[in-house]
């Protein structure tokens, strides 16, 4: 009888206690390979582990710490355990090993749907706060149940992280309110270096109250140079956006800005402070506006386009506005900003759903002719009223950017009063098929 169970051998095949499982031969081979590997695996500065959607079995958390633990040299790391089978306890583990990297300067964490709750965010604080080194830190916790109790506890642990430059918190989907809002300003108050701030909270409880610690939060930040605020899907008011457009203003030093408040209730004043906020930013080279869903109107539009056009600096466009009711008159605005900005080398544009007719293309197209830098263009024009005249010109111009590297267009769902494009589907398949064999990758749907 075997005096051993196959379930009691090690996970990592390589430790010392599994080599008695092996005949001789290969126990020294392993031995050797063992040496030579963990000899390697010291001298490492830069690992990245990406174990997503797996399914890990008993031990493999116990496992990875464990290895994770030898990396005396590493400098920069980064783990991805996102949507996997390893639970609190084994986030736990491999967060205790990461701390004992003590000159760790880079991480990279996404540990999203583990099961983390308010006791398991205290047990992933405690070991966070060891790490004293950490210049840049990437946390995703999305998809937990942190709540507000688990910002409490996380905010004294990342908050005493002074080094810290670059701080990207991803927290979708947690039931954070606006206490935990609050918590998280302490963070940001409390972080003397931090120049680059990434906060992603879609598909929490956030109000007006959290908005706005959040904002004066934002406004003691010394000279950012990039700033992500993510607050789809929430409960933010035109006096929240106010409050954000004001903090965001102060920043002249900005360069990439992004700021998400789709699913909310910007309408037109909210457009309003917004565009005036860009207007105060001179050195700004990447914007991303997400305002879908949000009722602006024709009158949002054109003060945002207005805006928009006097950015001269801007490389890269993210404009998404989708279900706004901007209709014709918000689309040649927007057109006409757009067709201003002779440095974009990437422009995104999404105005599905708002009454969008063939004039509306057309002026589209004239715009993005004009843009002689333009490499990578995604226009998406679904659920609008473009017909053929529209469809031919939004073609021809697309067929004649020499400098495209990537397009996606999307037009399916036009129609005017039940007729299909009819013949500009050739057209666009030519188009399509020409760019591609210049080397251009298209994804085009109508």
């Amino acid at each position: 009888m075997l005096p051993w169970q196959p379930s009691s051998i090690p996970a990592d095949v390589l430790a010392p206690r599994a080599l008695p499982f092996y005949d001789a031969t290969s126990a020294f081979r392993l031995a050797a390979t063992d040496r030579q590997l963990r000899s390697t695996l010291g001298q490492m500065t830069d690992a990245n582990v990406s174990l997503r959607r797996r399914r890990l079995k008993n031990g493999s958390a116990e496992s990875l710490a464990r290895s994770m633990s030898a990396l005396h040299s590493l400098r920069s790391l980064t783990l991805d355990v996102s949507f996997s089978s390893i639970g609190e306890g084994g986030v736990q583990k491999v967060a205790r090993a990461i701390c004992c990297l003590g000159g760790l300067m880079q991480l990279e964490l996404s540990l999203a749907s583990c099961g983390i709750c308010p006791t398991g965010a205290q047990k992933l604080a405690q070991e966070l706060s060891g790490m004293q080194a950490l210049v840049r830190l990437k946390l995703d916790l999305s998809f937990n149940d942190l709540g507000d109790a688990g910002m409490h506890e996380l905010a004294p642990a990342v908050g005493g992280l002074h080094e810290l430059v670059t701080l990207d918190l991803c927290l979708n989907h947690n039931r954070i309110g606006d206490l935990g809002i609050g918590w998280l300003a302490t963070v940001i108050v409390a972080l003397p270096r931090l120049s680059d701030l990434s906060v992603s909270v879609f598909d929490n409880h956030v109000g007006e109250t959290g908005v706005h610690e959040l904002s004066r939060a934002v406004r003691c930040l010394p000279k950012p140079t990039r700033l992500v605020l993510g607050l789809n899907r929430n409960s933010i008011s035109e006096a929240g956006v106010q409050d954000l457009a004001r903090a965001t203003s102060n920043h002249t030093s900005l360069r990439d800005l992004e700021i998400h408040v789709s699913n909310s209730c910007v309408r037109w004043a909210g457009a309003h402070d917004l565009a005036h906020a860009i207007g105060l930013l001179p050195v700004l080279q990447q914007l991303t506006i997400d305002l879908n869903v949000n009722h602006i109107g024709t009158a949002g539009a054109r003060i945002l386009a207005q805006a928009l056009g006097g950015r001269q600096c801007l490389e890269k466009l993210r404009v998404l506005a989708s279900g706004n009711r901007i209709w014709e008159a918000g689309a040649r605005e927007v057109a006409h900003a757009i067709s201003c900005l002779c440095q974009l080398t990437c422009l995104e544009l999404d105005l599905s759903g708002n009454g969008v007719s063939d004039m509306g293309a057309w002026e589209l197209a004239r715009a993005f002719v004009r843009l002689p830098r333009l490499a990578r263009l995604v226009a998406d024009l679904r659920g609008n009223v473009i017909g053929i005249p529209g469809a031919r010109e939004l073609a021809h111009a697309v067929g004649g950017m020499v400098t495209l590297e990537r397009l996606e267009l999307r037009l399916d769902g036009n129609n005017r009063g039940g007729g299909e494009m009819g013949p500009s589907h050739h057209e666009l398949a030519h188009t399509v098929q020409r760019l591609q064999t210049g080397g251009c990758i298209c994804e085009c749907t109508w």
